[in-house]
């Protein structure tokens, strides 16, 4: 199974800049996303969509959204993040029988050889996240309904520091003990999410926490102790694809989005010596 994953593109109502920047270029970013997942072989099964699809969670930005996202080839599922507003990607995403028509979008995949649980850490006008205990206890029932089939989960917020001030703040905080609640089953095979617009890694409760680098442009941070964000960096977008390769094992690649016709052909080598 191929999981393909984009997080964090900030779209706008048309003809708005992200930051108020036109060099940002959102909207043209998710453009060449989309292009290049559609291009991939084997095409992934599913994409997961991590969080902070908009910028500022007006329904002008999600029907701009959903135009940009009209021409994958696989199915999206999309949870909150601190930019959306719940209700409005609510009815934007209305078609989406997966979506549930009230309460905390977070939900559960099981179409698949990995089952896929997404979880809501919106905490409205708030930059950092929550999962209270409503929230964790819906986790909880539902991972003892499949304890055995390989399981991802998938938020906004990822749960762990990483070593940036103003981003530590702002992380997603837990009413209960998460680590030890993924401990307890082995199946979980780990949590990937958005936020940071960088990726990086750790362990969480002893499986993979991963964090996806963003579409939008991502941030350049102070040295100083405050780790403000100093500056955008107009990186390559990018995005993640994260291969099950059976068992309770999972391989994960960061892609840019760059065009294929600037790679280099090589010849195919006749051994590995040379």
């Amino acid at each position: 199974m191929i999981i393909a994953q984009i997080t964090d593109t900030h779209i706008l109502p048309k003809k708005q800049a992200w930051l108020d920047k036109p060099e940002t270029d959102v909207t043209n970013r998710l453009k060449l996303v989309v292009e290049q997942l559609n291009k991939l072989v084997p095409r992934p099964d599913v994409l997961l969509f991590t969080g902070d699809t908009v910028q500022a969670g007006c329904k002008e930005s999600y029907q701009h959204l959903k135009e940009l996202l009209e021409p994958l080839t696989m199915p999206v599922y999309v949870i909150p993040g601190n930019h959306d507003n719940r209700e409005e990607m609510r009815a934007a995403f209305s078609d989406k029988t997966y979506i549930p028509q009230d309460g905390f979008i977070q939900y559960i995949i099981d179409d698949y050889p990995v089952r896929l649980i997404g979880l809501d850490t919106n905490v409205p006008k708030e930059a950092y996240g929550i999962l209270c205990k409503q929230r964790l206890l819906w986790l909880e029932k539902n991972l003892k309904t499949n304890p055995s089939k390989p399981t991802l989960l998938f938020m906004h917020h990822f749960p762990m520091k990483v070593g940036q001030k103003c981003f530590d703040n702002m992380i997603c905080r837990l009413e209960d003990d998460l680590e030890k609640l993924i401990q307890s089953f082995p199946n979980v095979m780990g949590i990937v999410a958005g936020h940071y617009h960088k990726m990086c890694a750790s362990l969480f409760g002893g499986r993979i926490c991963f964090v996806a680098p963003s579409t939008a442009p991502t941030h350049y941070f102070a040295s100083d102790e405050d780790n403000y964000v100093t500056a955008i960096d107009l990186v390559h977008p990018s995005f993640t694809i994260h291969r099950w390769m059976g068992g309770f094992q999972m391989v994960s690649e960061c892609i840019q989005a760059i065009e294929y016709n600037k790679r280099l052909p090589m010849a195919r080598r006749e051994s590995d010596n040379e």
